[in-house]
C-alpha cells in the first residue's frame, strides 16, 4: 500500500499517520535511567518531579543538567549526578517561520540539537547504559510504573501531526525527503514524546547514523522552526535507526486532558503546579487553559440555545 504526505510518496510498509500503532501486549520497564535535559530555575517543580521518580524507581540513576539556571549540586550522591551547562533553550522561545532562518537563529538551533544529543549520551553513560532511558523535565510527573507495548523502541503520544498547518506540511515533506536519502531510515509524520522514553541501544544506533550522514542532515535546521525540540528531535533520531514512535496509553497531558487525575496514565506532562507564577511556560499554560475554558463555555451556550430552539419548534 502507498502512503503519502501531501503529494510526496513515503517510503515505508506501515501507516505512519496512524495514532495508535501499539501492540496489545505490554511489559513493565524495569531497567531505566533518567536524564533531565534542562531544569533551569524551576526548583520546586524539579524537586517534586525528582521525588516522584524516586518513589517508583528508587534504584535508577539520574543525570541532571541545569542549562544556565540554578545550582543543584546539593542533590548529588552516587546515583545522582549534576552538571551546570549553558542555556540553550531561552533563545529558541522566539523562533517562528519569519525568523528561524536568520543566521543567529540557525546557530542557536544547531547548538540546541548538539546539546540535546550530547546531554542524553552523557546521561546514558552515567546511568550505566540501561535498557531504557527517560529524557525528562520539571513539568513531568511520573506517578507509577511505566509499561511499554512489545513492538516499541520509543514511547510517546503521537499527538502532533505533520499536516497540522500548511507550513508544517511543507516542512515535513522536506524533512522526509532528507530521511529518504538515508539508508534504513523511515518517515516521520506523527510525534509527541514528552518525556522521551526509549531504548538506549536504538538511540545510540540513531546517533551513529546521524553523525555518519551529517552532511545531509545538517540542513534539518532549515526545515522547521521547532526541529531542535527534543519531543521531535529524538523521534527523528529513532527514525534514522528505522524505528517509529509507538503510542503509549501511559502518557497524558494536563492541558489537553483536564481529567488527567482520573486517568490511568502514569506519565504526566504539563504538570506545572509547582512552577513560579511568572514562569514563561506557566503563563503559557494558563493562557491555553483560559482559552479552552472560554471555548467550552461557548459550546455549552450554543447547546443550550439549540435545545430551546428545538423546544419552541415542538
Amino acid at each position: 500500500m502507498n502512503y503519502f504526505l501531501g503529494d510526496f510518496k513515503l517510503n515505508c510498509n506501515f501507516d505512519p499517520n496512524l495514532v495508535n500503532n501499539a501492540s496489545e501486549i505490554k511489559k513493565k520497564i524495569e531497567d531505566i535511567g533518567f536524564i533531565y535535559n534542562c531544569v533551569y530555575k524551576q526548583k520546586n517543580a524539579f524537586l517534586f518531579s525528582l521525588k516522584a521518580i524516586r518513589a517508583t524507581y528508587p534504584y535508577s540513576r539520574i543525570y541532571v543538567v541545569s542549562d544556565g539556571g540554578d545550582d543543584y549540586s546539593f542533590i548529588e550522591n552516587e546515583k545522582i549526578k549534576f552538571k551546570m551547562d549553558q542555556d540553550t533553550v531561552s533563545s529558541l522561545k522566539i523562533l517562528n517561520y519569519k525568523n528561524y532562518l536568520e543566521p543567529q537563529n540557525q546557530f542557536n538551533i544547531k547548538r540546541g540539537i548538539k546539546a540535546t544529543i550530547n546531554r542524553l549520551s552523557e546521561g546514558i553513560a552515567f546511568c550505566g547504559n540501561p535498557e531504557w532511558f527517560c529524557m525528562t523535565e520539571p513539568d513531568v510527573f511520573i506517578r507509577g510504573e511505566i509499561s511499554y507495548p512489545i513492538n516499541a523502541k520509543l514511547l510517546g503520544s503521537r499527538v502532533n501531526y505533520a499536516w497540522y498547518e500548511k507550513e508544517w506540511l511543507k516542512s515535513f515533506i522536506e524533512i522526509n525527503k532528507l530521511l529518504s536519502r538515508i539508508k534504513g531510515a523511515i518517515p516521520i509524520t506523527r510525534w509527541g514524546a514528552v518525556p522521551v522514553i526509549g531504548k538506549t541501544e536504538t538511540f545510540l544506533k540513531g546517533v551513529e547514523v546521524y553523525k555518519n550522514n551529517y552532511s545531509i542532515l545538517d540542513s534539518l535546521s532549515e526545515k522547521f522552526p521547532a526541529i531542535s525540540g527534543f519531543d521531535l528531535l529524538l523521534p527523528l533520531i529513532f527514525a534514522l535507526a528505522g524505528e517509529e514512535e509507538v503510542y503509549s496509553s501511559d502518557f497524558t497531558e494536563c492541558i489537553r486532558n483536564p481529567d488527567w487525575k482520573k486517568s490511568s496514565a502514569t506519565v504526566i506532562h504539563q504538570f506545572r503546579e509547582y512552577y513560579d507564577e511568572d514562569d514563561f511556560f506557566k503563563l503559557k499554560s494558563q493562557k491555553i487553559i483560559n482559552i479552552s475554558s472560554i471555548k467550552s463555555r461557548i459550546k455549552s451556550l450554543f447547546r443550550f440555545l439549540n435545545f430551546f430552539k428545538k423546544l419552541f419548534k415542538n
